[in-house]
Parts: structure tokens; C-alpha cells; sequence
């Protein structure tokens, strides 16, 4: 347990200790007081297996059980989960306290429920003022939930509305003899039934030219190297719908970001592809530029490079509030994340958004997702191209 842990049991332990006491010392039966405070002694010891169970999960379960209890351990450190462990902690010592409050106070709690105490309560002026101070942070969270979501559901722009929901992810490389990220790959992908194909593209600001290329592989290619987008839209232009993963725009300024967005509107509309790409990335200042462009977008969240997926739930939910903000003002198409933190929580806290997923290759996983209204495009590296949402 953490610091705040230990102090909350230590103060539900001695207030087990003063009710068993009392209780012996008013010839009550005592065993059941003495028997609680055993109990609450012994929560250390559950917390400690608690923690042990953890690691024993990240590091030495079954893959059925570990992929089921921690489906991001791939991508998130064993301290993100000990993190999580720390705070359910935190709430099941605060509840222990909370009921050893209660059993040490039984007498007051007595009175209280048969209303002698309750009335002289109520009509104090400082409760009163608590009540309304309290009911009035309430509403004010909850208005601005609400206001939040109408916002967030308000019409955006729309993508991609078929219903063969999987992509190919890079293509589909077939190594040695197709690789990722090239032409061959798209076009094995669409020759497969996939309806698009996501490729890394990235932006040489000097140039004024997109090509494709990993942000993440060492310095770009010589100009005379590079497999050119536009190179890449005249030879599979015509088949398919295109996830443009340019992570790299982060690292442009507003001017930059400016002239990428105008040239790749023109690249677009001179291949008829405007309706037919989406532009992808984690820098929703810089993704604003291409959205105002008229084209499509979608906002990356939870950088998987970066282990951005929050620990806590209150810290989920907070980083949850500001997507929802950025992506309100950014006006995007669609969010993108990796599959394995697309929590229930995250969906809920999501819905009306259109959600883009990214890389699932397991078949049932698949099946459920494409049943699933909210999602709407899934990567993966297999061959499943053929899953239908229709009837």
C-alpha cells in the first residue's frame, strides 16, 4: 500500500480497536468487535498479495489470463498496473475506514436513523450551507458533462460509412518478396477485397512533397529514393479508400503545417481522393490546419511510443475530457488509437465519435469489433478483409 493507504488503515484499525474495546468494557459480547479489528489487521497482508498478484500476472500468467486482465501489458509498463493496483487500494482503504467509522459510532448511527440527531442536524446553518455548496458543485459536474457531450456529438465531418470495416495495415506485406509500404503491398491489400490501406507518410517541409516512409526508421531517403505519395495515387489511386498515418506534422510549425495541409488538398483533389483519404495524427493543433483544408481527419490518442494511457481512472477520465475538447474544436472525422485502449470506459466516454482502430489480428477480436456501430475502420496485417457490418 501506498502512504495514504497506510494512514487510512491505521486510523480504521484503531477505531476497531476503541469499538472492541468499548464493547468489553460495557459487558457487550465482545469476540465479534475483536474478531472485525482481526480482520482489518490483517488488510496489509491482502493489499501486499494484491501487489504480488499483479506482477505475478504481468509477468508469469497463462496468455489467456494475462491478455484478459491486462490487454495493453505489450505497450504499458508493470508499473502502470501496480499504479491501478495502488489506487483501487486506495478506495477500498477509504471504504474500510468508512465502515469501521460507522460500527465505532453505532450508538450516534442508531440515533441518527430513528431522526433525534438528523433533525438537530438539518437545521443547522453550517450543514445547510454544506448541502447547497455540495449540490451545487454536483450540478455544475454535471452540467458540464452534458454540455461536453452535446458538444462532442454535434455533427462531424463523415469518412467512411461501408461496411467492410478491415483495412490493410501497411498494405499487406507478404515478406520477403512484398514489403510494407510499398505499392505492391496496397495493391495486394486491395487485390485481397480491402476496401483501404493505412501508410506511413511523411512530409519534407523543404521539398513541399509527401513520401512514404516510417517517422520512427532514422533520416528520410535521398530524394531520388523516395517512394512518392502521389507516385503511390496513380498506381492504386482508383481502388480504394487511404488512412494517410502522418504523425510527423507534430514537428512542423503553423506556417509549416499550413503549406502541408494546402499541398496535400491539391494532391488530393488532383487524384479525386478527398472523400477517399484520411489524414491521421497525435498533434491536434497541427491536424486543425488540415481539417480547416476540408480534409479528413483523425486524432491519434494515447501515443503508444510515449506509454500515454493513463493510469488512474480519474486520470483516464480527465485525458478522456481533453480529447473530447481537442477534438470539438478541432472539427476531426474520426479518432484513431491502438485497439488494446479501447476500454469499455473509453467507449463510453467516446460514443457518437467515429472511432479508427489499429492493429487487430486475432479473428473473433475482429468480429466483434466490425459488429461493433461505433467503429468504423480496423487495421490489421492478416487476410479478414472480407468481414462485413451489413446483413
Amino acid at each position: 500500500m501506498d502512504r495514504t493507504s497506510w494512514w487510512l488503515w491505521l486510523a480504521a484499525l484503531v477505531l476497531a480497536a476503541a469499538r472492541a474495546a468499548r464493547d468489553c468494557r460495557s459487558a457487550r459480547p465482545c469476540a465479534r468487535a475483536w474478531a472485525w479489528w482481526g480482520l482489518v489487521a490483517l488488510y496489509p497482508l491482502g493489499a501486499a498479495g494484491l501487489l504480488r498478484g499483479v506482477a505475478w500476472v504481468y509477468a508469469a500468467a497463462p496468455e489467456a489470463v494475462a491478455a484478459r486482465l491486462m490487454p495493453s501489458r505489450g505497450i504499458l509498463p508493470l508499473a502502470h498496473y501496480q499504479a491501478r493496483a495502488q489506487e483501487g487500494l486506495r478506495w477500498a482503504t477509504a471504504a474500510l475506514l468508512a465502515l469501521a467509522l460507522l460500527l465505532a459510532a453505532m450508538p450516534l448511527a442508531r440515533q441518527v436513523v430513528h431522526g433525534r440527531r438528523w433533525r438537530a442536524w438539518r437545521d443547522h446553518a453550517v450543514f445547510r450551507l454544506g448541502a447547497r455548496l455540495g449540490l451545487l458543485v454536483t450540478l455544475a459536474f454535471i452540467g458540464y458533462n452534458a454540455l461536453l457531450h452535446l458538444q462532442f456529438t454535434r455533427p462531424h465531418p463523415v469518412f467512411y460509412t461501408g461496411c467492410r470495416k478491415v483495412w490493410g495495415h501497411r498494405g499487406h506485406p507478404e515478406p520477403p518478396a512484398i514489403a510494407e509500404n510499398t505499392i505492391a503491398s496496397y495493391r495486394r491489400a486491395f487485390d485481397l477485397g480491402a476496401a483501404g490501406v493505412e501508410m506511413d507518410v511523411r512530409y519534407d517541409p523543404e521539398r513541399r512533397e509527401y513520401f512514404i516512409g516510417r517517422y520512427d526508421r532514422g533520416a528520410a531517403p535521398p530524394p531520388g529514393q523516395r517512394l512518392l505519395l502521389e507516385d503511390v495515387f496513380a498506381a492504386v489511386g482508383a481502388r480504394g479508400y487511404f488512412w494517410l498515418d502522418i504523425k510527423t506534422i507534430g514537428y512542423l510549425t503553423p506556417d509549416q503545417a499550413q503549406r502541408a495541409a494546402d499541398d496535400l488538398a491539391v494532391l488530393l483533389q488532383r487524384y479525386g481522393l478527398r472523400e477517399r483519404a484520411i489524414v491521421e495524427s497525435d498533434a491536434p493543433d497541427r491536424l486543425q490546419f488540415f481539417a480547416r483544408a476540408g480534409l479528413h481527419t483523425s486524432y491519434w490518442i494515447f501515443n503508444v511510443d510515449e506509454e500515454a494511457f493513463p493510469n488512474t481512472p480519474w486520470d483516464l477520465w480527465w485525458a478522456l475530457v481533453q480529447v473530447k475538447r481537442n477534438y470539438i474544436r478541432g472539427g476531426f472525422s474520426a479518432i484513431s488509437m491502438d485497439r488494446r485502449f479501447y476500454t469499455p470506459m473509453v467507449a463510453w466516454m467516446l460514443r457518437g465519435a467515429r472511432i479508427h482502430l489499429f492493429t487487430v489480428n486475432h479473428l473473433p477480436d475482429l468480429r466483434q469489433l466490425v459488429a461493433n456501430e461505433q467503429v468504423r475502420v480496423i487495421l490489421t496485417d492478416t487476410a479478414h478483409y472480407d468481414l462485413t457490418a451489413c446483413p
